[in-house]
Order: structure tokens, then C-alpha cells, then sequence
């Protein structure tokens, strides 16, 4: 056994002593603490603030034009521009959809659809990826689009005569896996700039031929109602006073058919004038229109419900818009195809029609050289409305020779179609 002299035990137990201080046991539990907080974080605090940081450093990154937070194909940022938000009749609307993909992914199928069941326009153009479905009126694209790319379409639709007051609202969707985006716009259809001249401005409001041509028929009405049946009676007078000695048989003391003859003439008169136009217009066309060529972009049938009393059907009309030169310049615009014609109640008869012209095909047209935009596919007379003012036409003659034979009247009595009464 090794005697421990009490020197080296002393040494001995101040070295384990100096191990043991308070100072390098508190640098050892330290340690100890700092690597179980390292710990805790790793597990429980570090991924809950990268869950709440991600967001943010997504979108940083997102607005660098690289990837959004989605490990999928991601289409909500695609947009849809519209060219105008008023346009007048017979104008163009230019839209332009943009489908971005700001995913990580590229889409295994990406969908766009374009409803062009448009009460107030017609298709004038479209980009040649989309395909067009004539009996839906649908225009439609599917296809593949890699992360951050995309791709633009344009359509530019022709608004239709006689449609301002309407909205131009065509539904516009694009579909990728289970998700659908909507994209909206909606245009005001405009009445269309007048070509006719205007003479004066009154109130703010302009005054052409046409106008002062229906304040004239206004004005005449009451002016013709007081002073042909007063004009007639002051001639009764005259002759009255010029063979006193005569008794004149007076049928009418109370110018009933008088008043019944000014009303009908008046009628009639308006009639007339609409006829005189459609005799005019029909010369127009066949001396004054230019031939070129059109070219189909779209048709379609309309309809509307007419009634005749109690009775109620539907008629139908044929419309087309077109592509054409007029002088050197460019046109599109959409019409009927018969114009001036009676729409029909049969939609076999219209449809008819309307299969005659072909998607994409040509034909001979003739168009106003005063008004490119007006264009007729059919020139012909308008013989359906001449037999519709045929009746007016009639009873415009027969109230006519009775107002002037009565403004007239004979001079003796021996003119009088009545045998007068002698005295005595």
C-alpha cells in the first residue's frame, strides 16, 4: 500500500477543488442551456416563422418575374383589356386576353373560352389559334403554357346597326384543373354620328333636312285640320251669295266627311313620304352604289317576337359582318343581309338565306360611297314594302280629289255632280 504524504494530498484535493469552482460550473450550465434553446428552436419556433415569412418572400420574389407560391399551374393573374367602354354603331371593340402562368408548373391543360352570343355585335375578328364553333358562337383554345410565360389573344367584334342603348356583355372564362376565372367587361353601344348636313343648332340640339321635314308634318296637321274645312265652307258661302235664287243640296251641313277626308289625307301623307324614300333609296342603289368585294367573317340569325292582335310569333332575320374595300380603305361592318325586305316568320326560310354565304368565302356587294359602312350582299327593289304602302297610296289619292273638289267647287250650278233645286 502507497503511503499518501500530506503534501501530495493536500495538492490533490486543491486541484479537484479548482475543477469544481462556482465559475466553471456556471460556463458548463450554460452551455448546457444554450444548446437545448437551439434545440427547441430547430424544432418549434423556426418552422412556424418560415410559414409566416413565406408568404412575403414569396411575393418579393414574385414581383422579380420568377414563381408565385404555388407548386401548380397558377392562371389568376390572366387579364382581359378591353379598347373602349363607349363605342358608337357600327364601330369595332377590340379585346386582348393575356393568359399568365405564374406557377412552378407548367399546366397539363389550360382552357379559354369566348361566348359571341352577343345580342349588339358580331365576330369580326379573331386570333388564328382560337377555334370557332358557328352553331354555339363560341370561340375556343386548349393548350399548354410553362411557368412564367404567357399568351395573348386578341378578338375585335363589329357592333350592329340600330343597337345603341345596349350593353355589350360577352362572358370570358379560362379553366386549368379544377379552377375557372371569369373575366368581365361590359361597353356601351352609342348612337351612331349623324352624315346628313345639319343647318343650325337649336338648343343644343342639331336641326337637319329630316328634322325640320317632321316638325313641318307636325305643324301641318292642326294648320290643315282648321283651315280646309273652313276654306270649304267660306266656298259654300260664295256660292250661296253668287245664285241666291238656287237651293244647294247639302248632304254634309256638319263637314263630318270632311274632317274624315282631312284625317285620312293626313295619314296617308305620312306614308307617303316613307314611300317617296324607298323610291328614292332603290334608285340610289342602282346609280349611285360601287361594287366590290365582301368577304364573310360571321352570320347569324336574329329574332324578335312580333305580335297581330292576340296573336304572338317570331321573326327572323339573317345577319352577316363583312370585310371589304371601299376605295382603298379597309372596311368591316354587319348588316342584314336583306335589307329593306320583310323579316321572315319562318326561321327555315331565314335560315335558308343565311345558308347561301359561307365562313371565310367572297362575294360581290355593292356599298355607299357617301356611307362605306352601309353595304348591300343583295341588290334588288323593295317590292314587299310597295305593296304595304299600296292601301295608303289609294286612300291618299281618293282623300285628295275629294279635298280639292270640295275647295274647288263648281262656279255654276250646272257644274254641281248634285242636281240643284230650282226655286219655284
Amino acid at each position: 500500500m502507497q503511503d499518501v504524504t500530506p503534501s501530495s494530498f493536500e495538492d490533490e484535493c486543491k486541484t479537484r477543488m479548482s475543477l469544481c469552482s462556482p465559475a466553471k460550473s456556471f460556463l458548463f450550465i450554460r452551455f448546457i442551456l444554450l444548446t437545448s434553446f437551439l434545440f427547441f428552436c430547430d424544432l418549434c419556433i423556426f418552422p412556424f416563422i418560415d410559414t409566416w415569412f413565406e408568404p412575403y418572400a414569396n411575393a418579393t420574389i414574385q414581383q422579380d418575374g420568377t414563381f408565385s407560391d404555388s407548386d401548380q399551374a397558377d392562371f389568376s393573374q390572366s387579364e382581359m383589356r378591353c379598347s373602349a367602354t363607349k363605342v358608337r354603331e357600327r364601330d369595332s371593340v377590340t379585346y386582348e386576353i393575356v393568359l399568365r402562368n405564374k406557377g412552378r408548373q407548367p399546366s397539363e391543360t389550360v382552357e379559354l373560352w369566348f361566348d359571341v352570343r352577343s345580342t349588339s355585335a358580331m365576330l369580326a375578328f379573331a386570333s388564328q389559334e382560337l377555334s370557332y364553333s358557328l352553331e354555339d358562337r363560341m370561340l375556343q383554345w386548349r393548350g399548354r403554357i410553362g411557368p412564367i410565360e404567357e399568351r395573348s389573344f386578341v378578338i375585335k367584334l363589329i357592333t350592329l346597326p340600330s343597337s345603341s342603348g345596349t350593353i355589350i356583355s360577352n362572358p370570358v372564362w379560362a379553366v386549368w384543373g379544377e379552377t375557372k376565372k371569369y373575366f368581365d367587361s361590359k361597353t356601351e353601344v352609342l348612337p351612331r354620328e349623324t352624315t346628313g348636313k345639319i343647318l343650325f343648332m337649336l338648343g343644343g340640339v342639331e336641326i337637319g333636312w329630316l328634322e325640320i321635314t317632321i316638325l313641318g308634318y307636325f305643324l301641318l296637321v292642326p294648320l290643315f285640320l282648321i283651315v280646309v274645312p273652313r276654306l270649304i265652307r267660306w266656298r259654300e258661302r260664295r256660292r250661296f251669295e253668287k245664285y241666291p235664287d238656287v237651293s244647294w243640296r247639302d248632304s254634309d251641313s256638319s263637314n263630318i266627311m270632311v274632317y274624315a277626308m282631312c284625317i285620312a289625307f293626313l295619314i296617308s301623307l305620312a306614308a307617303m313620304f316613307f314611300f317617296a324614300s324607298l323610291i328614292l333609296g332603290d334608285i340610289r342603289k342602282f346609280s349611285s352604289y360601287e361594287k366590290t368585294t365582301c368577304t364573310i367573317l360571321d352570320k347569324k340569325l336574329i329574332s324578335s317576337t312580333g305580335s297581330t292582335g292576340k296573336t304572338k310569333s317570331r321573326i327572323y332575320s339573317a345577319l352577316v359582318s363583312v370585310r371589304y374595300d371601299a376605295k382603298g380603305k379597309e372596311i368591316i361592318s354587319a348588316d342584314s343581309i336583306t335589307k329593306r325586305a320583310f323579316m321572315s316568320s319562318s326561321e327555315r326560310s331565314a335560315g335558308k338565306t343565311l345558308g347561301q354565304y359561307e365562313l371565310g368565302k367572297s362575294y360581290p356587294c355593292w356599298f355607299n360611297p357617301e356611307d362605306p359602312p352601309n353595304f348591300l350582299l343583295e341588290r334588288s327593289l323593295s317590292w314587299g314594302w310597295y305593296l304595304l304602302c299600296f292601301g295608303p297610296l289609294i286612300i291618299f289619292l281618293i282623300a285628295s280629289q275629294y279635298l280639292f273638289r270640295k275647295v274647288r267647287g263648281p262656279d255654276a250650278p250646272g257644274e254641281m255632280y248634285n242636281t240643284p233645286i230650282q226655286s219655284g
